[in-house]
């Protein structure tokens, strides 16, 4: 479990602040005082312009902005659609300024929304779904969904997920239950590579982790969106959600393909494609590059370190 970087924060409020409620975040001899505020703090998004424009000293400058207690605040995004996006600074994974929220799997996003468009009332399955990134993006983007079930096992950000559904302004259920191909239970595990709980992953067996599968959600017919980003149980998570697609009148899927995952579970995502194409008819697209991607060979090709989304449509 990767904990928390909670930095000192006065307990002073500060106009155009509220208080936010830390219960379920704390940990032993840590009180944190966090804020709710509209904008990143002036030096976080200073640092953040200089990572960006590969000036030297932008990463020294987050860990000022972290030491100085500036990142003990909630920053609550207005999106489009009416929707709100609640960032938690303090944490690694998502110390993110409005540019970070923008650009977040922009491509993606963009693409997703433009298949949704034909659909109507379209139930969203976000798998893997962190504090609710993505499904906030497509809520704020599109008027096509409009119901949310999200899936993240991560119980360290629960919280966020839950605040940010319910600023969706659709009927929206968080599930802090993993996601795969039957009914289980399981623990997650931190790769060698990358110790951020993005990258986190689903082992099977002993483990208190709940397992459940998209189909025990039991939505038969109509159209469906499924996002699913569970580094490398995106097959099982499909296989678990076999009878939702074929009853279903119209499917948009989006499946990451990260090659240091395939290369981890020594299986190529192409599988979840072949997958998908045995229980009916889809096109595909990758986000990232437009292309059309072939069923018959790998998606990750020799030495390619960037990750890409591709995207299923019917």
């Amino acid at each position: 479990m990767k904990p928390f970087l909670f930095a000192r924060a006065s307990s002073q409020l500060h106009s155009g602040v509220v208080p936010f409620s830390t219960a379920p975040l704390l940990t032993k001899n840590k009180t944190p005082v966090l804020r709710i505020t509209t904008k990143a703090p002036l030096l976080l998004r200073l640092a953040k312009t200089m990572i960006r424009w590969r000036i030297r000293g932008g990463d020294r400058l987050v860990g000022i902005v972290e030491r100085l207690g500036l990142l003990n605040v909630i920053v609550q995004y207005p999106l489009g659609r009416g929707v709100n996006f609640s960032v938690p600074l303090f944490r690694a994974d998502t110390c993110w300024d409005r540019h970070d929220v923008d650009q977040y799997e922009r491509r993606l996003v963009h693409s997703f929304c433009r298949l949704l468009e034909p659909l109507s009332d379209v139930v969203l399955f976000d798998c893997g779904a962190d504090i609710g990134t993505f499904s906030a993006l497509v809520c704020s983007q599109t008027s096509r969904v409009t119901r949310v079930m999200a899936f993240e096992p991560n119980p360290d950000v629960a919280q966020f997920m839950k605040r940010n559904l319910l600023q969706l302004l659709i009927p929206s259920e968080a599930i802090t239950k993993a996601v795969g191909c039957c009914k289980s239970t399981g623990r997650l595990e931190v790769p060698d590579y990358d110790n951020s709980d993005h990258a986190r992953y689903l082992v099977l067996g002993d483990g208190a982790l709940e397992v459940v599968t998209i189909d025990s959600c039991a939505v038969r017919g109509g159209d469906i969106a499924i996002k699913v980003d569970v580094e490398g149980g995106e097959l099982e998570a499909l296989r678990g959600a076999a009878e939702t697609i074929t009853s279903a009148r119209n499917c948009v899927i989006a499946v990451e393909a990260n090659p240091r995952v395939a290369r981890r579970t020594k299986r190529d995502p192409v599988e979840c494609l072949r997958f998908l194409q045995s229980l009916r008819h889809f096109k595909f697209e990758i986000a990232e590059t437009a292309e059309s991607p072939l069923i018959s060979s790998a998606l990750i090709t020799e030495g390619q370190k960037r990750n890409l989304n591709v995207i299923a449509w019917t």
